[in-house]
């Protein structure tokens, strides 16, 4: 079955409107803000419980927020990646940072906060992407996340064009009018949305959302 990039460009945008965009935000200091240390706890319990992996971080602690501390305090002192090789290194970083903590491998929660501090080029291990790639011609094998990330790679640079025609589509449909509340967005607002629409992560997320949305149909899940 073909990837539906068209389907997955419009439930991305508006998972990122619903999600993305005000973790991002937070946790990644867009726009040259800086959260207060409650606030970013906040902010990655509730990444955690859309994500799903809030039931991964069980510690003796009182509350949601204070079972995330240790996370943000790992992310804090993790440098921007500038290259690919870097991405990969972050990701096993955090990971190995958190193993004693929480008493296991955090591989998918750990990259999705990195991908929320960060975005590109953080690729999101998650499990239906896994199985995805493990059933694509000559990655049946891949067993770590630096595997996994070279396979994602690989297949989406293979791809990069229908993705890129798709989130050409979403500007060209002017999409922003279909996501803000208000009846006439702000320019601020406008830049906010143009931006991401055209941004390499968003494309990427895309490439995400079409993988999803095929291997649920294969494990008769409902779409994203």
């Amino acid at each position: 079955m073909s990837l539906n990039f068209h389907y997955a460009a419009h439930t991305y945008v508006d998972n990122w409107v619903v999600c993305d965009r005000k973790a991002r935000n937070v946790l990644g200091f867009r726009r040259g803000y800086q959260p207060e240390p409650e606030q970013a706890r906040e902010q990655l319990i509730e990444v955690a419980k859309i994500y799903g992996i809030a039931r991964n971080f069980r510690l003796e602690l009182e509350g949601d927020n204070a079972r995330l501390s240790p996370v943000w305090d790992a992310l804090k002192e993790i440098n921007e990646p500038a290259s690919e090789k870097d991405a990969k290194d972050c990701v096993n970083k955090l990971v190995e940072t958190l193993k004693p903590t929480y008493g296991h491998e955090l591989t998918s929660a750990a990259s999705k906060f990195l991908w929320m501090r960060f975005g590109s080029p953080i690729i999101i291990f998650d499990s239906l992407t896994w199985d995805w790639m493990r059933k694509q011609v000559g990655y049946s094998s891949i067993k770590t996340y630096n595997e996994f990330y070279d396979a994602w790679r690989t297949n989406f640079n293979g791809q990069k064009e229908d993705i890129d025609n798709a989130c050409k589509a979403l500007k060209e449909a002017n999409v922003t009018k279909f996501l803000c509340p208000s009846e006439c967005p702000s320019d601020e607002e406008r830049r906010e949305f143009e931006e991401a629409i055209t941004s390499p992560w968003f494309a990427e997320r895309v490439f995400d959302f079409a993988i999803v949305n095929d291997e649920s149909q294969s494990h008769n899940l409902p779409k994203v």
